[in-house]
């Protein structure tokens, strides 16, 4: 099966600061994966080194075969909610058809058909498709989230990365946003980046945890030392429900 993302022995330093050290991982077409870890564990700078905005220090990365600064036309990558002012007077179709800009070649770039026929088609898989006349303002959380989805698939990707897609949204939106990715999983790979265990539990077929270097063992499966290795101290899990979720009890803090 073809690898969509294949890391091998890749380290990014900051100056002498190591950030992430010696991560292979590899993550195959149509696969539902997560890489989980504490804030501060290098999850964004891996992501930049991915998506071939951060130079490697050693190591190589490829997407479908492609160095990141060429395959990074294949990827669709959703940025954390919170970066998006939606107070901003745009519609929804003009702030899907922005992801259509780098595609467009010239200096002086207008919106050729097929543009608009992308963000159309984006909007659909969304569930929205009448919705690209409306202010991005008066649109639900739950459907703003699902309009920066359809932002990336305008660009029309075979992979789709999503940074923290669940910190802002109420357990509702969650589950839909959840179905929609079984959709789209169906058409290209999907990773999710989150510091969130469950969000992620039972939902994806392949995890990898990461706090400097990567800690994986190549499916869902999510075990006692990894997560000690990660966090840095013992980590409780406790599967309940359908599906299956994911719970600590961290340093004495119940949470249910």
């Amino acid at each position: 099966m073809t690898a969509a993302l294949h890391m091998k022995d890749v380290s990014i330093c900051y100056g002498r600061k190591v950030v992430i050290e010696d991560v292979s991982w590899e993550v195959l077409e149509h696969d539902f994966a997560a890489i989980i870890g504490p804030n501060g564990g290098g999850k964004t700078t891996l992501l930049k080194g991915i998506l071939g905005l951060l130079p490697l220090s050693s190591g190589e990365i490829t997407i479908f075969g492609l160095p990141p600064g060429e395959g990074r036309r294949l990827i669709g990558y959703v940025p954390q909610f919170h970066t998006f002012d939606f107070s901003f007077p745009i519609t929804v179709s003009e702030m899907i058809l922005q992801s259509r800009l780098p595609l467009i070649p010239g200096l002086f770039r207008r919106y050729r058909e097929e543009d608009y026929k992308a963000m159309e088609r984006a909007l659909d898989r969304i569930g929205l498709a009448d919705a690209g006349d409306y202010p991005i303002s008066t649109l639900s959380g739950g459907q703003q989230q699902r309009v920066i989805i359809a932002r990336a698939l305008a660009g029309e990707p075979r992979l789709l990365i999503l940074d923290e897609p669940t910190v802002y949204v109420d357990a509702p939106t969650e589950d839909l946003f959840f179905s929609l990715i079984e959709r789209l999983r169906e058409e290209m790979t999907v990773i999710i980046v989150t510091h969130d265990i469950s969000a992620i539990s039972g939902r994806v077929n392949r995890i990898a945890c990461l706090n400097r270097s990567l800690y994986t063992h190549g499916d869902a499966m999510i075990t006692d030392d990894m997560l000690t290795s990660v966090y840095g101290c013992p980590v409780d899990l406790i599967a309940h429900g359908v599906p299956h979720r994911v719970l600590r009890d961290h340093r004495g803090e119940d949470r249910d």
